[in-house]
């Protein structure tokens, strides 16, 4: 078993899964690369040698008996008191890993959260604070040690006196065979030598069985992973060819809650029509379900109750995969690979040309500032783009986006981080974006946007004003500021006595 599988059987899960407690960043990539190794030392590090020690105890009683069969008898009477006392010791060295283990994942999973979060944490002087917090991670663990080292050691001279018993009895018997003339002197040290070598193979195959033993262990958690089918399956159903789509979106009755949280009716009764080519507006007060909305048509989630329709389709009816490569999507808080600028901007297109990368950096006004650096599109951005501003990461993401010529482009506040000038002029690019040639000339993206700022929805052709998972108005951005007493219009004024 190599890492890739075990990564695929991780990767491969629904977001739900991702969101469970006891699959944070820090567990995952402990379970990966500790469970994977544990594998490769069964497979490839200790079968060989485990092999080796069972061939040896094998033929050293064989021989053993041909030289003296009564002495190979006494060899094999004597054999189990070195199972006994390696059978013990196996299963207190598999304790003693399981507690070692589990204080590995919640110092590695703090550690990955801290590394994650180092700016925050600098900015507020908490490092003493985390390495305090690491230090209590590691106490209970630790007193858990203590005792067990104590309990193996014990464990350890029991087995240590088993096995010195057995060579007594064989070297007590070698003599009584001597004296009472069953037995040549030469043949009995013979055969009490090839017992002899047989010790030190079954010492180190009791070795090796408590590394092999915990091994084993992490296969289970590891194969249920790999075996576990993900409730939300990208390849199915199967279809051979891309099935192109135009764009018309339509909720029905849709009924959402969010998996860990069962009791929260996030979109109640929702349901809305999007015609192809048409910029339609999510808008809102915070937790009144816009992101759900976008969340449901990637199919990140299934509703509760009701249907997603693309081109009068279900969703579910789509190889997911497929659709997913037709869907551009920018979130809030865009994120960033640790690498070039131009391998974040072809993530999604990796055949494009050098003069499709600057097309769409001009659109998103990025290509500006990238041409400014020494190194420009080979710039690396560092992990999860720590080198550039937050506005400047925005960009590269729509860029990134810009570059699939998606049928339909979801926008999540892609806007949130940028400069009025510069909002100003990514949304005027965003509103002329057409499909590429292999999908029909002629039609424009079909784009929903969810954004707080008035600015940047109104000129969308629909606005749907949500409150409380469903839409309370709809219509122009002149519409709903006509009617003085609707929350759209307490949105735009408050934001307006903001601006002043």
């Amino acid at each position: 078993m190599q890492i890739k599988p075990v990564f695929a059987g991780v990767l491969l899960n629904e977001l739900a899964w991702f969101e469970k407690p006891e699959n944070t960043v820090g567990s995952l990539t402990s379970r990966i690369i500790n469970d994977t190794s544990k594998v490769k030392i069964i497979i490839s590090d200790r079968m060989s040698v485990i092999v080796q020690c069972l061939s040896s105890i094998l033929i050293a009683t064989i021989v053993s008996m041909v030289v003296n069969w009564r002495m190979g008898l006494v060899a094999w009477a004597v054999m189990p008191c070195h199972f006994i006392g390696g059978l013990i010791q196996a299963k207190s060295a598999k304790g003693f890993s399981g507690d070692s283990a589990a204080a590995h994942y919640e110092l590695v999973e703090l550690a990955s959260e801290s590394t994650a979060n180092i700016r925050t944490i600098a900015s507020f002087c908490h490092e003493e604070q985390i390495l305090k917090k690491a230090k209590i991670c590691l106490e209970n663990p630790k007193r858990r040690s203590r005792k067990e080292s104590i309990k193996y050691g014990l464990i350890q001279g029991v087995s240590l006196c088993l096995w010195n018993i057995a060579h007594a009895v064989a070297l007590w018997y070698t003599t009584h065979l001597v004296d009472k003339h069953q037995a040549t002197f030469l043949d009995g040290i013979r055969s009490y030598q090839i017992f002899s070598l047989t010790v030190p193979s079954i010492t180190e195959l009791w070795t090796l069985i408590p590394t092999v033993i915990s091994a084993i262990g992490v296969l289970a958690p590891a194969f249920e992973t790999l075996d576990r089918e993900t409730e939300i399956q990208p390849d199915i159903p199967k279809s051979p060819d891309l099935e192109t789509i135009v764009g018309r979106i339509e909720f029905q009755n849709i009924q959402f809650n969010y998996p860990l949280r069962p009791e929260v009716t996030v979109l109640h009764n929702f349901s809305l029509q999007i015609e192809a080519g048409l910029k339609v507006a999510l808008v809102g007060p915070s937790g009144s379900g816009k992101s759900s909305v976008l969340a449901l048509l990637l199919r990140f989630y299934d509703p509760r109750e009701g249907r997603v329709l693309i081109d009068k389709k279900d969703i579910r009816e789509y190889n997911l995969r497929k659709l997913r490569r037709q869907i551009g999507w920018v979130q809030q808080e865009p994120l960033l690979f640790s690498s070039s600028i131009r391998d974040n901007i072809i993530y999604g297109n990796e055949g494009a040309s050098e003069t499709e990368i600057v097309k769409v950096s001009r659109e998103a006004n990025i290509h500006e500032f990238v041409s400014n650096f020494p190194d420009g599109y080979d710039t690396v951005v560092g992990e999860k783009g720590c080198q550039l501003s937050g506005g400047q990461k925005q960009r590269i993401a729509i860029a990134r986006t810009l570059l699939k010529r998606p049928a339909i482009l979801l926008l999540d506040e892609a806007t949130s981080a940028l400069d009025t000038e510069t909002e100003r002029s990514i949304v005027s690019a965003l509103g002329s974006v057409k499909l590429n040639d292999n999908r029909g000339s002629g039609y424009t993206t079909t784009q929903i946007t969810v954004a707080h700022r008035i600015s940047t929805v109104k000129n969308s052709d629909t606005i749907a004003v949500m409150d409380k998972g469903e839409i309370v108005q709809m219509g122009s951005h002149s519409a709903l500021i006509a009617t003085s007493d609707g929350l759209y219009s307490r949105l735009y004024q408050l934001q307006n006595l903001i601006e002043e």
